[in-house]
């Protein structure tokens, strides 16, 4: 933890719970503001990651900047030597600011700005991921020393979002034509990449997705492709509290078994990291009780919305319900809706769902907020995102 200010992690004891974190914290900066706030437990993370090399010690994780780029997110991977995904200059210039090696670097975005491809150049990210022939010429025209990653589409079945709609070649004929490509370009061919979609909702597909790079480098050292030495199976990894990694670990693990150790293994988890170490703090600032045919519906008007941390509420990828910090008077139940600040209509977290009676001045706790969240929040109507609070407890950091 040497790239950590110590400062910049609040401790506390071991038998304080989240509620008591985040009641310290509401009274201390938040009680006047009632603006939203998340706390990061930043034990939380480094205990997924110790998961993740512990279940797949051949996968090395490539963290997908782009899920969440706090600062205090990528200042811990950093210190634990994981890798980075990065999709963008700035989401480079991120993490060599803290000092990570342009070895553990993947430009993972198959379709970069020529611009962005000079700039990876004159750092030396030479790892690079194409899927489709333009995107090779692209290469050859700026960084023809670049290392080419030829992305297939590998699409899991009930996946909530299925990133195979706009990325990856065909795996067959599409896959063949750009190997052959790339040889005759005199560019480098390094490896292949897939990603199932996230999360995943057919485990199989990453075994699926490898036996296809099995094949697809058999057929590059047919032909002469020599360098050929990466596989990288991608993220769809859910960062849920109450997701199990060892499933998807079994699979992939008994896919790569028979894979030459000179082969190197790698993934892109986005969610997998920081989905559970975030949790989110909202004050309920209006209520409002109104008839719709037969019954009454409350609606609850908080200080954070979907164009804040709710974007997946938006887009229908998920429904949270959040917990009052104190306990309600009663457990009876009534039909409700969740909205955000802003004076658009679209700002509505949950419609027509069953909650416990809230009140103006509650503040509402979420779980599971870390993922596409703050990354993807904007300043619309001058509501800005929720700070974050770095937290460890005592035994979980000092040691």
């Amino acid at each position: 933890m040497s790239c950590i200010n110590f400062n910049e992690v609040k401790l506390f004891e071991d038998t304080d719970t989240d509620t008591n974190i985040i009641r310290s914290i509401i009274d201390k900066e938040h009680d006047t503001t009632q603006e939203p706030f998340c706390i990061l437990d930043v034990a939380d993370m480094m205990q997924k990651h110790k998961n993740w090399m512990s279940k797949m010690p051949r996968v090395i994780p490539h963290y997908a900047v782009k899920c969440n780029s706090n600062p205090m997110v990528l200042k811990i991977l950093a210190a634990m030597n994981c890798s980075f995904d990065c999709a963008s200059e700035e989401e480079i210039k991120q993490v060599m600011e803290l000092g990570v090696s342009v070895k553990r670097i993947i430009f993972a975005n198959p379709t970069k700005w020529s611009i962005q491809i000079k700039f990876a150049k004159k750092v030396n990210v030479d790892v690079m991921t194409v899927d489709g022939e333009l995107e090779i010429l692209k290469i050859k025209d700026v960084f023809p020393e670049a290392k080419i990653v030829i992305r297939f589409r590998c699409d899991a079945k009930g996946s909530l979002v299925s990133l195979g709609t706009k990325f990856g070649c065909d795996p067959d004929d599409e896959a063949v034509r750009l190997i052959h490509l790339t040889k005759s370009l005199g560019l480098t061919l390094w490896g292949f990449s897939f990603h199932v979609g996230s999360p995943c909702g057919d485990l199989s597909a990453y075994s699926r997705g490898i036996e296809i790079c099995k094949k697809l480098m058999g057929v590059a050292k047919s032909i002469g492709c020599e360098n050929v030495q990466l596989i990288d199976i991608g993220g769809g990894f859910s960062g849920n509290r109450d997701y199990c990694i060892d499933k998807a670990a079994n699979i992939i693990n008994d896919a790569i078994k028979d894979i030459d150790p000179s082969i190197k293994i790698i993934s892109e988890p986005g969610q997998y990291y920081v989905t559970s170490a975030f949790t989110l703090a909202s004050y309920l600032h209006t209520k409002r009780v109104v008839s719709s045919g037969e019954k009454m519906i409350r609606m609850y008007f908080m200080s954070c919305g979907v164009y804040n941390c709710f974007i997946e509420e938006l887009l229908n990828l998920k429904a949270r319900l959040p917990v009052p910090l104190d306990k309600p008077a009663s457990d009876e139940k009534f039909p409700s809706s969740v909205w955000g600040p802003t004076c658009d209509s679209l700002d509505c977290i949950l419609k027509d769902v069953m909650l416990q009676e809230f009140h103006i001045g509650d503040w509402l706790i979420w779980t599971d907020m870390g993922s596409y969240s703050i990354s993807v929040s904007s300043p619309f109507n001058g509501f800005n995102a929720p700070k974050i609070y770095p937290f460890a407890r005592k035994s979980q950091w000092l040691v």
